[in-house]
């Protein structure tokens, strides 16, 4: 009821007719708010019918001598779902009734904005006949201006010294502030990439305009202490406190196109170009703090209509030809010299609201230059801030500053690892950053408040395609989750390996296992709750699975079974992580094992893919699975007529002198072996164990050398065959 009255009130004021823009406005929020409401009730309430309706369904069709607790029910719960049909109906019928009075506020929205932008007052020429005929017009305005309204009458000559003291204190401090800038500006230790060069730049420039800041800053201050009771503000201190503002968008100019010295352009702008531009800026900083001055002041009031009007007309001739100055020194920028088309079209654009302007359409050619400058500074912050935001996620990947690297550290981040969950944070913040600046440039060329409402109620409350619902709030909600927890998940699982399983007495196998698993369980926990922040039903889960049954019948059984096989090698861990392995043609170490395949790096440094069901069905051999020790075979020959027993010997006390052998006991003692005579040679074995296989050529290798020194000096001779 309260809703409904809500909408009748506004249709009799509709009906009325004392419509304006304000009240337009007012009333478009108040149905938003009763369209908002009935839609949450329609929603509401078809859960609740819904529910019921499965509940007297589960009661089954009404028989002959039914419990009569049975039939109360039954009668209960169909005057409650009689009951919500009703609310349900209501509620729709507000829904149509709000989106008729919306569409009412709209046409009369667009009525009056066509009827404000069309209205039209005098044109320029005929202003410059009325002043003409007038002379005595603006003397005797501004004589009346500064006697009632400037607040000069109102200063003394001890405010005026208090004044000059505060100025002179003030700007002396920002002047020692200035040297004491510029010298750490000059002597800092700056890098060469674009945020660096912008701090640099930003230093410059301020070390430059603290006086100027401090001292327009002091001279508000003043004035508001002195002047905040007075009604109306006298003009001296609408002066005051325009200043500030006035030096610090002279100072952006500066920081953006042409930094002072010692900085340095962030921008690829020449420095012939860069001046030009900067001068242009400045008199449109300018042109805009006069404008205020003169056309949003209490001195707007004390000027005639026509010589206000008339001045309107010369500030739009020297505004729009500054502008356009300013767009075609932009134009010579090597990197815009591809944004032809766009300049032309602000030149049209520019054109258009002057002639307007000056054929009395003030209303179209302020809104539409209003509209085009704001979107085009809304465009260059968007840029800027994308720019800075790329230059930070680089930094937190590569730790270029000091709280980049110590913010890894906190998450467990060795030089080199890159930052979890960057990939996602570029995504979402690129579409917050071009989803605010579309609803921002849509309000500032004045879309009707019922359009607004209706994007943001797109936005946030979805719409529906078919019978497909998309939401991009929840979607865009689903993205910042994800990322939080896929970022929470890699420092978990860096501080679990690096950290935590380190003091647990676990095999390495067994370690390594826990830690992939962890990973892969929190990815899954990230994906899950992302598609419940998106409004996936997890009750279709079935069917899901049902297809992907399906798929796998046809076409995926590779895709599952190496999957399986990679589970299995986890738990199992028949092979590890550093294991020098030999499967079918491949030797060499298990660098990496993933859900569907085994990274393998042969000693030629060559990285071999292996599917994980080639390890689990085929032949593997580890030499490295429970133990890292393990056996060295050399053979040797030497000459018939050799001292056998002197081989043997010299034999064994190499291999016991070697470091790595094993001569513990704790493995099996080094033994020689004569294992046959050969065609021109007494064929010997040596084996020995050694402590690691993974140094098994090594050690040979050393042997050898050993033995062909020891053969040497002993004139022990290694035969090879003599042949014609």
């Amino acid at each position: 009821k309260a809703l409904d009255q809500t909408i009748d009130r506004v249709d009799a004021e509709l009906k009325r007719g004392t419509e304006s823009e304000d009240r337009l406005r007012d009333w478009a929020k108040q149905i938003n708010a009763v369209r908002g409401d009935a839609a949450e009730c329609v929603s509401t309430t078809d859960q609740q019918l819904q529910k019921l309706q499965q509940d007297i369904k589960s009661l089954g069709p009404p028989v002959q001598r039914e419990p009569p607790e049975v039939a109360q029910k039954r009668r209960a719960m169909a005057q409650q779902q009689s009951d919500l049909e009703k609310n349900i109906a209501n509620c729709r019928l507000l829904l149509l009734r709000s989106d008729d009075a919306l569409g009412r506020i709209n046409t009369l929205q667009q009525q009056l904005l066509a009827q404000r932008l069309l209205s039209r007052g005098p044109t320029f020429t005929a202003l410059l006949k009325d002043n003409w005929q007038q002379p005595a017009l603006w003397l005797t305005s501004t004589k009346n201006f500064l006697l009632k309204h400037s607040g000069l009458a109102d200063v003394s000559a001890a405010d005026l010294a208090v004044l000059a003291a505060l100025l002179a204190g003030i700007i002396g401090l920002a002047v020692a502030a200035r040297r004491h800038m510029r010298h750490w500006s000059e002597t800092h230790l700056w890098h060469e990439n674009f945020s660096s060069r912008f701090n640099r730049a930003l230093v410059s420039t301020y070390a430059r305009y603290s006086p100027r800041l401090a001292g327009s800053l002091a001279a508000a201050v003043f004035f508001y202490v002195k002047t905040h009771d007075a009604q109306p503000v006298p003009f001296i201190s609408v002066v005051a406190y325009g200043l500030p503002v006035y030096f610090l968008m002279v100072s952006l100019v500066h920081l953006f196109v042409a930094p002072h010295a010692p900085g340095s352009p962030f921008l690829n702008i020449p420095p012939a170009i860069a001046k030009q531009l900067a001068r242009r800026l400045k008199v449109f900083v300018l042109l805009l703090f006069l404008g205020y001055l003169l056309f949003s002041t209490i001195l707007a009031q004390s000027l005639p209509l026509q010589a206000l009007l008339l001045a309107r007309g010369v500030f739009a001739i020297a505004f729009v030809l500054n502008l356009t100055w300013a767009v075609w020194l932009f134009g010579r920028i090597p990197g815009l010299a591809a944004t032809l088309w766009l300049r032309i079209g602000l030149y049209v654009i520019f054109l258009t609201t002057l002639t307007a302007e000056l054929a009395g359409y003030r209303n179209l050619s302020i809104t539409v230059l209003r509209a085009v400058l704001g979107t085009v500074l809304m465009l260059g912050l968007l840029v800027l801030l994308s720019r800075l935001l790329a230059e930070l996620f680089d930094g937190l990947d590569t730790g270029r500053y000091s709280w980049h690297r110590r913010l890894r550290g906190v998450l467990g981040m060795k030089p080199g690892d890159h930052f979890p969950g960057l990939v996602w944070l570029r995504v979402v913040s690129t579409v917050l950053w071009w989803a605010a600046f579309a609803l921002l440039a849509l309000r500032i060329w004045g879309v009707p408040d019922p359009v607004l409402q209706q994007v943001q109620g797109y936005l946030i409350d979805g719409f529906t395609i078919g019978s497909l619902s998309i939401v991009p709030a929840r979607f865009l909600l689903a993205a910042i989750t994800f990322t939080l927890i896929f970022t929470l998940t890699g420092w978990f699982r860096r501080r679990l390996e690096r950290k935590w399983i380190l003091k647990t007495h676990m095999e390495r196998g067994a370690r390594e296992a826990v830690v992939t698993m962890s990973g892969y369980i929190g990815t899954a926990i990230a994906i899950l709750v992302g598609l419940g922040v998106t409004g996936v039903d997890f009750s279709h889960l079935a069917i899901i699975a049902g297809a992907l049954s399906v798929g796998i019948g046809f076409g995926l059984q590779n895709i599952v079974n190496n999957f399986v096989s990679g589970l299995i090698l986890l738990f199992e861990r028949p092979i590890k992580t550093g294991d020098w392995i030999v499967v079918g043609g491949t030797e060499g170490y298990v660098k990496r094992i993933r859900i569907r395949s085994t990274q393998i790096q042969t000693f030629d440094r060559a990285d071999v893919i292996v599917p994980n069901s080639e390890l689990i069905q085929s032949q593997v051999t580890n030499w490295m699975l429970y133990d890292p020790r393990g056996r060295a075979r050399i053979p040797i020959g030497v000459a018939y007529g050799s001292d056998t027993t002197k081989v043997k010997n010299i034999l064994l006390d190499i291999a016991r002198r070697h470091p790595s052998v094993i001569t513990d006991r704790t493995a099996p003692e080094p033994a020689v072996l004569f294992l046959s005579f050969g065609d021109s040679s007494l064929n010997f074995e040596l084996r020995c164990h050694i402590q690691n296989i993974d140094e098994r050529l090594g050690v040979i290798s050393d042997i050898n050398f050993a033995i062909d020194a020891a053969f040497r000096e002993q004139g022990i001779e290694i035969p090879f065959p003599q042949r014609d």
